[in-house]
Parts: structure tokens; sequence; C-alpha cells
């Protein structure tokens, strides 16, 4: 019963904080060869985790700065290469309203990225406020009901099949 009580809340607090937001006009067409550091958004779904890892590797073999997000426990299940850069956040790092806190806001204030891509196939409010946080020129993530709020570059997601939504998102970076 709270449960959606707090998600309306969220919603309300992430939508006043983008009433004035909006998206300038990019040319998407040199912007994979022009960007360097990339904060990927790792899925909390177990499924798309592994799925996913294909878009870190394929960055990495770009040549790309690419930091990792995910849950603190989650990090050990990343590859080597992705541990040492990885940005890990806990319970201590959201609010109670499953929104980050203003510590873990205060140490991704510090960081500068290029590109965001958001990886999670379904909505994730704590990522959601974070992909406009930190504001990037460059936000990719999955079609979805709200996304055309948090994302200026979106993905096709197939709901049932996380191997075609992930392959969406390597043929998308692939085309640039």
């Amino acid at each position: 019963m709270i449960g959606p009580i707090k998600e309306k809340a969220a919603k309300f607090i992430i939508n006043q904080k983008l009433k004035e937001h909006k998206f300038g006009e990019l040319d998407f067409s040199r912007i994979f060869k022009r960007s360097y550091s990339y904060l990927v958004l790792i899925p909390r779904n177990e499924k798309d985790f592994f799925h996913e890892i294909e878009v870190l590797n394929f960055l990495k073999e770009s040549k790309k700065n690419v930091t990792a997000m995910t849950d603190d426990f989650r990090v050990s299940l990343l590859p080597s290469v992705f541990k040492v850069s990885a940005v890990e956040h806990g319970i201590n790092d959201k609010t109670k309203l499953e929104l980050p806190s203003k510590k873990f806001l205060t140490r991704l204030k510090k960081m500068q990225f290029d590109v965001v891509i958001d990886t999670n196939r379904r909505e994730v409010l704590f990522y959601s406020f974070l992909v406009n946080f930190v504001n990037p020129p460059v936000r990719i993530g999955f079609s979805g009901k709200n996304a055309d709020k948090y994302f200026n570059l979106q993905i096709v997601n197939d709901k049932n099949e996380p191997e075609i939504s992930y392959q969406n998102i390597l043929n998308c970076l692939k085309m640039f």
C-alpha cells in the first residue's frame, strides 16, 4: 500500500526538477566518435544484467572511458576491467522515496560524462533521476511511458527478449 504512494511522491519530485528541462538540438551523426566518457547504469534485473555486459565490452573495445553504476552487491559480478571505475550505491545512498541521497549526489557531481546510457528496460526512478542530475549532452535509454522526459535518444525495447533490446543498443551505437 505504501509502495505506490512512495512511487507517486518520487515521480512528483522528479517532475518538479524536470519542469523547466528542455532538450536542445543535437547532431547525433558523430556523437559516438566525439564522446569519450560514458556512464552506464547497469540493470537491476538479473536476466538483463548479463546481456548488458556486451554493451560495456563494446564501449571498452571502442576505447571509451566507461564507468558502470550498479548496486554495491553486484560490483563483484562485473568483469574485472570495469570493477576499478565502478560507482556503487547501497541502501545508505537512497532516500525513503528510493531517490538518490544528497551525499550520493554530491559524490556524483564531481564526475563529468559525455553520455549516460540507462540500460534498465523498465523505469527505475533512482536511475531516471540520476540521468538528468548528471546532465550530459546525450542521454540514451529504452523507450517507455516517461522516456521522453529523461532521454534524448530512445532505443526500441523488446518486452519479451532482453537479448534483442541490448542488441538494439549496440546497433544504435555502431550506427553513429
